[in-house]
Protein backbone atom coordinates (compact mmCIF):
# COMPACT_ATOMS: atom_id res chain seq x y z
CA UNK A 1 0.00 0.00 0.00
CA UNK A 2 1.54 3.62 -1.03
CA UNK A 3 1.65 6.39 1.96
CA UNK A 4 -0.54 8.90 0.49
CA UNK A 5 0.37 12.86 1.05
CA UNK A 6 -0.40 14.58 4.41
CA UNK A 7 -2.75 17.17 2.42
CA UNK A 8 -4.89 14.12 1.66
CA UNK A 9 -4.86 14.68 -2.40
CA UNK A 10 -7.27 12.50 -3.73
CA UNK A 11 -7.71 12.22 -7.77
CA UNK A 12 -11.38 14.40 -8.84
CA UNK A 13 -13.43 12.18 -11.17
CA UNK A 14 -12.71 13.17 -15.32
CA UNK A 15 -14.82 13.26 -17.59
CA UNK A 16 -13.98 11.93 -21.19
CA UNK A 17 -11.93 13.47 -23.18
CA UNK A 18 -12.94 12.81 -26.97
CA UNK A 19 -12.46 16.29 -28.45
CA UNK A 20 -10.39 19.34 -27.97
CA UNK A 21 -12.67 21.37 -26.57
CA UNK A 22 -13.16 18.38 -23.73
CA UNK A 23 -9.68 19.06 -23.59
CA UNK A 24 -9.91 22.51 -23.08
CA UNK A 25 -12.63 22.21 -20.24
CA UNK A 26 -10.57 19.83 -18.15
CA UNK A 27 -7.38 22.21 -18.46
CA UNK A 28 -9.64 24.89 -17.01
CA UNK A 29 -10.85 22.69 -14.33
CA UNK A 30 -8.12 19.75 -13.30
CA UNK A 31 -4.91 20.82 -14.88
CA UNK A 32 -2.12 22.70 -13.74
CA UNK A 33 -1.88 26.18 -13.12
CA UNK A 34 -1.25 27.99 -16.48
CA UNK A 35 -2.00 24.88 -18.24
CA UNK A 36 -4.94 26.36 -20.53
CA UNK A 37 -3.32 28.97 -21.47
CA UNK A 38 0.03 27.30 -22.55
CA UNK A 39 -1.74 24.89 -24.40
CA UNK A 40 -3.30 27.47 -27.07
CA UNK A 41 -0.19 29.11 -27.48
CA UNK A 42 1.43 25.51 -28.31
CA UNK A 43 -1.22 24.00 -30.36
CA UNK A 44 -1.82 27.71 -32.09
CA UNK A 45 2.05 28.13 -32.81
CA UNK A 46 1.82 24.00 -33.84
CA UNK A 47 -0.65 24.16 -36.26
CA UNK A 48 0.30 27.49 -38.13
CA UNK A 49 3.75 25.83 -38.80
CA UNK A 50 2.62 22.75 -39.94
CA UNK A 51 1.58 21.77 -43.78
CA UNK A 52 -2.21 21.90 -44.73
CA UNK A 53 -1.73 17.90 -44.85
CA UNK A 54 -0.02 17.22 -41.92
CA UNK A 55 -1.26 17.84 -37.95
CA UNK A 56 1.25 15.56 -36.39
CA UNK A 57 2.40 18.51 -34.09
CA UNK A 58 -0.37 19.50 -33.22
CA UNK A 59 -1.77 15.90 -32.35
CA UNK A 60 1.31 15.67 -30.16
CA UNK A 61 0.47 18.97 -28.53
CA UNK A 62 -3.00 17.38 -27.80
CA UNK A 63 -2.03 14.08 -26.43
CA UNK A 64 1.05 15.74 -24.02
CA UNK A 65 -1.88 17.93 -22.57
CA UNK A 66 -4.42 15.53 -22.06
CA UNK A 67 -1.74 13.05 -20.53
CA UNK A 68 -0.84 16.15 -18.25
CA UNK A 69 -4.46 16.37 -16.86
CA UNK A 70 -4.28 12.32 -16.14
CA UNK A 71 -1.22 13.22 -14.27
CA UNK A 72 -2.74 15.68 -12.29
CA UNK A 73 -5.53 13.88 -11.22
CA UNK A 74 -3.44 10.41 -10.28
CA UNK A 75 -2.81 10.50 -6.55
CA UNK A 76 0.17 8.07 -7.21
CA UNK A 77 1.78 10.73 -9.07
CA UNK A 78 0.79 13.56 -7.21
CA UNK A 79 1.79 11.80 -4.24
CA UNK A 80 5.30 11.15 -5.65
CA UNK A 81 5.66 14.89 -6.68
CA UNK A 82 5.05 16.00 -3.09
CA UNK A 83 7.69 13.90 -2.14
CA UNK A 84 10.43 15.02 -3.95
CA UNK A 85 9.50 18.38 -3.83
CA UNK A 86 9.76 18.00 -0.15
CA UNK A 87 13.11 16.56 -0.89
CA UNK A 88 12.41 12.82 -0.64
CA UNK A 89 13.06 11.95 -4.45
CA UNK A 90 16.27 10.83 -5.89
Amino acid sequence: MSAQPEHGWTGMPLPEIRTVDDLRSALSRYGFPGDRERFEDELAAAIGAAPTNDLTGAAAVVRAYRHRVLIRNSPDIMAALEEARAGGGV
